[in-house]
């Protein structure tokens, strides 16, 4: 009897492996990657933690070990994000004005290609954020998210005198993926490691500027995702997964933000009014692009005037995929953007593989926050 039920049990648990397997190779290879990090994070095969060096006027976060086993295109690669703040052992206020990614081996003595960066997304919890200001009204307007930097643009700095306040006991999400091109013969680890400038407001005050991230996204047929364009949809995408990356227009039809494209030559039009939310005027001081390879040229078109605000002519590699430089805007003097103006974001792509690729484009941008400006002249430093 106990022999049987060894035996049934054991056939079970084959049963529960073998289904797993089959299971595991159905998913997609973003969800792959996350299932692989946890194993080896929970058995210790590699390390999980992520790590602050604070000096004086800056910080670097350390993510855990990310393993690189495959081709990861963007979006794909093994990822991690924490809520840290800068110094919680206190609270200074404090301007952001650079960030900083690089890519270094497991024992972080070694710099590697910024090839194995995918992206790092700089948030902030706007709760919290503006619940310190009593700037309640703020909350839940706009997605909280302060910059990111990515393949192509690893490092950016703020105008000089300005900057993004926050308190030094205030957490910041950080977001990390590695990400894989041209490597596909060997098994590899890497960290990134996340610099974050700052000034302090009692060294110096700057002038406070406003995040906000504006993106290109196309529809799609919600019952027949994959198909493109259609006769009732002529400008349909096809979306790399209906789950992320899926937003409604005002109707409720689908949009995608994260699109797949042919070999060859392509150009992408969206309206970017509605997203950049303009109330009377904006001063825009900093631009921040985020692209895929493939991409050559995104611009920022103010379509009431055809004046170009922002042309951003990337460079890719000749000599393998991956986007090699992609250039920001920054003017201490600023551009300023009005509400009754139409604004326009334009992408061009050359898809040089034979092969179908995924692109997403948007663009971080930073304008002057009149608002903050004047909370932070009452501001009133806690003593410490």
């Amino acid at each position: 009897m106990k022999l049987l039920k060894l035996k049934n049990i054991s056939i079970f648990l084959l049963l529960v492996v073998i289904g797993g397997i089959i299971y595991f190779n159905t998913l997609q290879t973003r969800h792959k990657e996350l299932i692989k990090s946890k194993i080896y994070y929970t058995l210790g095969l590699v390390d999980p933690n992520w790590n602050k060096e604070l000096s004086d006027n800056s910080v670097t976060f350390t993510t855990p070990t990310f393993v690189i086993s495959n081709i990861y295109k963007s979006m794909e690669g093994p990822k991690s994000d924490t809520y840290m703040a800068i110094d919680d052992t206190k609270e200074e206020l404090l301007y952001l004005t650079s960030f900083k990614t690089n890519a270094f081996s497991a024992d972080e003595r070694r710099r590697m290609p910024n090839d194995f960066v995918c992206h790092t997304n700089f948030e902030y919890r706007d709760g919290e954020h503006y619940n310190r200001w009593n700037f309640t009204e703020r909350i839940n307007q706009t997605y909280p998210r302060i910059t990111s930097i990515s393949n192509g643009i690893e490092a950016f700095e703020l105008p000089e005198g300005f900057g993004f306040p926050v308190f030094s006991n205030e957490r910041i999400l950080l977001n990390a993926q590695a990400l894989n091109h041209n490597i596909t013969d060997s098994t590899f680890n890497v960290k990134h490691k996340i610099n974050i400038g700052f000034t302090k407001h009692k060294d110096q005050p700057l002038i406070p500027l406003q995040p906000k991230t504006i993106y290109m996204m196309f529809p799609f047929d919600i019952e027949n995702p994959f198909v493109g364009p259609t006769d009732d949809l002529p400008n349909a995408c096809v979306p790399v997964e209906t789950k992320n990356h899926t937003y409604y227009d005002d109707k409720g039809n689908p949009l995608s933000g994260h699109w797949i494209f042919a070999p060859g030559k392509h150009s992408y039009r969206f309206d970017a009014t509605k997203q950049l939310g303009i109330k009377d005027s904006i001063r825009l001081h900093q631009v921040t692009s985020h692209l895929h390879p493939f991409a050559e040229r995104l611009k920022l078109v103010d379509k009431t005037t055809q004046e170009v605000i922002y042309d951003c002519i990337s460079e890719n590699f000749n000599n393998k995929i991956g986007l090699k430089n992609t250039p920001t805007f920054t003017s201490k003097k600023g551009v300023w953007l009005y509400d009754s103006h139409d604004y326009e974001m334009t992408l061009e792509v050359n898809n040089t593989s034979s092969k179908n690729q995924e692109m997403m484009a948007s663009m971080a941008i930073f304008y002057y926050d009149e608002g903050m400006e004047q909370k932070i002249k009452n501001y009133k430093p806690i003593s410490q």
